[in-house]
């Protein structure tokens, strides 16, 4: 018979089998696979390649130039990494953090393949984008390395799920993704090949899908905050994905790609791709001087768009409030005229909150029945804090706009029925009519993560990982030679275990004692234990944290209740940290 206490494995979560979920270990004792199973762990046992403690002089080091030096990652050619074992192990943390949420989220993992037929792309309308590295095969059939798993996991879906009876369902996998950037950059913030967790949902109803996105963005939260960096949610553009709702997770860093824009009155955050402002005061530009562009909609309208001259027309804001706005028509007026009398056709006038429609406007570049024509007004050009500081917030009237680089570090997506429609993913409803499902996407860049968390955290002295994901938390330098420094350093060891530390022993014979305690704060480990010349003086180790730089000296019977405590204040200072969030969208 079953021992009903027996401990069941599911996923990388360990509960006993009581029959109900309170039973999970605590999320703060739960770890992936990375070196607890090794006896005394030493880093002159680990392919550790790490270079010179002290930076070449001249401009500030790259954060990949950083990593590579300390051992983490290696360059394979342009925009493509390997991990080394340092490396490896924050990898496995972070994967670890998102299976955790994923399980309480309620997803179930799953492995796509890499390797991709090309049909439900060309169905998609997706086969021809330009990032795709295509393939043949010897037979001549074509494939694609995944860019993204959108195509292959609806067709999935599409062959098992029949019945309203099947859904909910929620399915993620963490496995590499291709890309042919044409211009890889940032190391592994912008690579052609990189690890990503891609969650898709799959639900009956519109209303149970917003619900769905709303469950995942809190188990984002939930991972972000774990890691224990500040981040910011921002309203987004859906880009080559689609859908009809888009956020992003972001970490605010000089060297990011993005450009946020957050009121500092409000929660009002947004991707400068898709943020709004309105003028300070009613129409603020000279009457006179209005610039005016074209466009055209895919059933044939024209849009005529008014704006200040020095500012620039953000073709996002004008796809959302019109969708079937086509801004790839590169000359909109003939086209316009190509496809049938000007006289007979529509043509939407559309007004920037900065220009009136009493000012001076250019003639029409046709002639048109008035009765045809349509006045709408809403802000659609780009917002431009540091030129124009004085626009108002759209969400408050008190704020001031703010612009700050960041970089992307997860998505989050509403698809609708943009996929599961063409591929045919349909489910029998209660009253026996067949519709297509309602699907979500979720996207977190785990090896940009890595480059990210490293390129906020650094310092003077190197890298500083937060607790989450250190390779390890805690490490013993110990002075070369010495052999009842080596047995103390076995004797920590242990009991550092005991208190549920993960601690490495750096008893590298080839480096110095001052290169090592140089190095321990370059590598970025929380907390080192300095075993060295004040045991050898009078028994007494040095224990520092990283981040603070603040040291203490006690016994070796103190350490593990010191090391212990300083790693809990971290994590709290660090939870506490993520949690103060630039924006809530």
């Amino acid at each position: 018979m079953r021992n009903c206490c027996s401990e069941q494995s599911i996923g990388i979560i360990r509960r006993t089998s009581k029959c109900t979920t309170s039973n999970l270990v605590s999320r703060s004792n739960i770890r992936p696979f990375t070196h607890a199973a090794i006896s005394h762990p030493r880093l002159s046992k680990f392919f550790l390649p790490s270079g010179s403690v002290a930076s070449a002089a001249g401009e500030r080091e790259s954060t990949t130039d950083l990593l590579i030096r300390a051992g983490f990652i290696r360059k394979s050619s342009a925009g493509i990494y390997s991990l080394l074992p340092l490396g490896i192990f924050v990898q496995r943390k972070l994967a670890a953090i998102i299976h955790r949420n994923m399980y309480m989220a309620g997803a179930s993992e799953v492995s796509l393949p890499s390797l991709l037929s090309p049909t439900a792309w060309k169905t998609t309308g997706r086969w021809e984008n330009t990032e795709l590295y295509k393939l043949k095969d010897s037979s001549d059939s074509e494939f694609c390395l995944a860019p993204t798993h959108e195509e292959e996991i609806t067709s999935l879906v599409s062959r098992e799920i029949t019945s309203f009876r099947q859904l909910p369902l929620r399915l993620y996998q963490i496995g590499r993704k291709y890309r042919d950037e044409m211009r890889p950059r940032g190391g592994m913030l912008r690579g052609r090949e990189f690890l990503m967790m891609d969650l898709y949902s799959f639900d009956t109803t519109t209303e149970a899908a917003l619900s769905t996105y709303e469950e995942i963005r809190v188990a984002y939260r939930s991972i972000f905050d774990t890691i224990g960096i500040k981040y910011a949610v921002s309203e987004a553009d859906s880009g080559s994905i689609g859908g009809d709702l888009s956020h992003e997770f972001h970490f605010i860093t000089p060297v990011g790609e993005d450009t946020l824009i957050t009121c500092d009155s409000c929660d009002y955050t947004a991707n400068i791709e898709v943020a709004v402002s309105y003028p300070y005061g009613k129409h603020v530009y000279d009457p006179d001087n209005v610039a005016v562009k074209y466009g055209l909609t895919t059933d044939s309208t024209l849009l005529v768009i008014y704006y200040p001259p020095d500012r620039v027309v953000n073709e996002n804001l004008i796809k959302k409030e019109l969708p079937t706005y086509d801004p790839s028509v590169r000359n909109p007026i003939s086209e316009f005229t190509r496809n049938g009398d000007p006289m007979l056709q529509r043509i939407i006038r559309i007004f920037d909150e900065r220009v009136s429609e009493k000012s001076s406007l250019p003639d029409l570049p046709v002639s048109v029945n008035i009765g045809n024509i349509t006045t709408i007004r809403f802000p659609c050009v780009e917002v431009a804090p540091q030129s124009h500081p004085k626009e108002l917030c759209p969400r408050c009237e008190d704020g001031t706009l703010l612009a700050s680089r960041a970089v992307e570090v997860g998505h989050t997506f509403y698809l609708s029925t943009k996929y599961s429609a063409v591929l045919k993913a349909h489910f029998t409803a209660e009253d026996g009519t067949k519709k297509p499902i309602e699907m979500g996407c979720y996207g977190i860049g785990v090896s940009r993560i890595i480059s990210a968390v490293a390129e906020v955290t650094r310092d003077r002295y190197g890298l500083s990982w937060p607790v989450a994901i250190c390779p390890f938390e805690v490490v013993i330098v110990t002075k070369p030679k010495y052999d009842k420094i080596d047995d103390l350093a076995i004797k920590l060891y242990q009991d550092l275990r005991k208190a549920g530390c993960e601690a490495v022993i750096d008893d590298r014979e080839d480096k110095s004692f001052g290169w090592k305690l140089s190095d321990s704060k370059f590598l970025g480990f929380p907390v080192s234990v300095v075993v060295g010349n004040n045991y050898l003086k009078d028994g007494r180790v040095d224990v520092e944290c990283r981040r603070t730089g603040q040291s203490t000296i006690c016994l070796p019977e103190q350490v593990a209740d010191t090391v212990a405590f300083i790693l809990q204040s971290e994590k709290t200072t660090q939870r506490s940290s993520g949690n103060g969030v630039v924006g809530k969208e």
